[in-house]
C-alpha cells in the first residue's frame, strides 16, 4: 500500500522539484545589482586642444587606479597635449547589464557631461570578466559587446580591449544564489566548462572581425606564471599592476593620423 501511495506520489514530487528549479533559475536569471557606478576622471597637460577619453566598464575601470599613468602616455604620445580621462565602472556587470544600464540610466549626455558637453574623442571599453566568469554565453558576450559599440555611435574612435586572462576556476561567487546562478549557466551554455575566455573571444572576432580590438595579451599573456600580477581571487589585478594597466592602454591606443604624427 505504501509502495503504490509513494508510486503515485513520485510523478508530482518530480514535477514539483522541475517546477522549483525553472522558478529558481528564472528567479536568479533576473538579479541585477542596484549599486551605481564608480566614476573617476584624471586631466593631464590642460589646455584648449584637451583630448577627451571615455573608459566604459566594470570593476577592472573601477576606483581609479588606471590613472594617472593612462592619460600621461597618452599625452605624451601626443607631444604634450593635454588629456582629459574619465572612467565609468559598473562593477559586477556583465555585457548585457552594462548595456542596459547604460541605455537607460546613463544615456550619453549624462555621460559627456564629465566633459562639459563635448563628445570624447576617444571612447575605451573594457567588458567581458564578468562575461566569463558568470558563464553567460559567447552569443550574449558577442550581442551585447557589439551593442556597446553601438551605444557610442557618435565617436568617431571607439576600441574594445578583449577580454582579460583571468583564473575562471578560482572566482568564488558572493552568495549561494550567485553560485547556483553560475552552475545553471556554465552547463546550459558553456558546456560545464570553467575556462571559457578563448571561446568568447574566438566567437567575437568570427561574428565582428570589424570591430577594432586591443590585444590583452600584449600585457599579459596568461593567468599561469603571472599569478603575483592579480588578487587572490585570480579575477582582480593587484593596484600595482592596475596602475601599469593603465599605461599599457595609454599605449596600446589608436590615435588618429593627424595626432598620431606628432608622436
Amino acid at each position: 500500500m505504501l509502495k503504490q501511495g509513494f508510486a503515485v506520489l513520485l510523478p508530482n514530487l518530480r514535477r514539483a522539484f522541475f517546477v522549483l528549479f525553472v522558478s529558481t533559475a528564472l528567479g536568479l536569471l533576473s538579479l541585477k545589482r542596484t549599486d551605481e557606478p564608480v566614476v573617476t576622471c584624471s586631466l593631464v597637460n590642460d589646455g584648449p586642444d584637451t583630448y577627451r577619453v571615455l573608459i566604459v566598464g566594470e570593476s577592472w575601470a573601477s576606483d581609479g587606479k588606471l590613472f594617472p599613468e593612462l592619460p600621461k602616455e597618452v599625452s605624451k604620445r601626443l607631444g604634450g597635449r593635454g588629456v582629459d580621462a574619465c572612467a565609468v565602472a559598473f562593477n559586477g556587470r556583465n555585457s548585457r547589464l552594462l548595456y542596459t544600464e547604460l541605455r537607460d540610466k546613463y544615456p550619453r549626455p549624462r555621460l559627456y557631461s564629465l566633459f562639459g558637453g563635448k563628445t570624447p574623442d576617444k571612447v575605451v571599453i573594457l567588458n567581458g570578466v564578468n562575461d566569463v566568469i558568470q558563464h553567460v554565453g559567447a552569443s550574449a558576450y558577442v550581442e551585447y559587446t557589439k551593442k556597446l559599440v553601438e551605444f557610442f555611435s557618435d565617436v568617431r574612435d571607439v576600441e574594445l580591449i578583449s577580454i582579460p586572462r583571468v583564473n575562471e576556476r578560482w572566482f568564488k561567487p558572493p552568495n549561494l544564489f550567485s553560485r547556483m546562478k553560475r552552475n545553471i549557466l556554465r552547463c546550459f551554455y558553456d558546456g560545464c566548462d570553467f575556462q571559457v575566455n578563448d571561446v568568447y573571444r574566438v566567437a567575437l572576432w568570427r561574428d565582428h572581425p570589424d570591430l577594432n580590438v586591443i590585444e590583452f595579451d600584449n600585457f599579459i599573456d596568461r593567468f599561469d606564471g603571472h599569478e603575483e600580477y592579480y588578487q587572490f581571487d585570480g579575477v582582480h589585478l593587484t593596484d600595482e599592476y592596475l596602475h601599469k594597466y593603465g599605461k599599457f592602454i595609454g599605449d596600446a591606443l589608436t590615435l588618429p593620423r593627424r595626432v598620431a604624427q606628432q608622436k
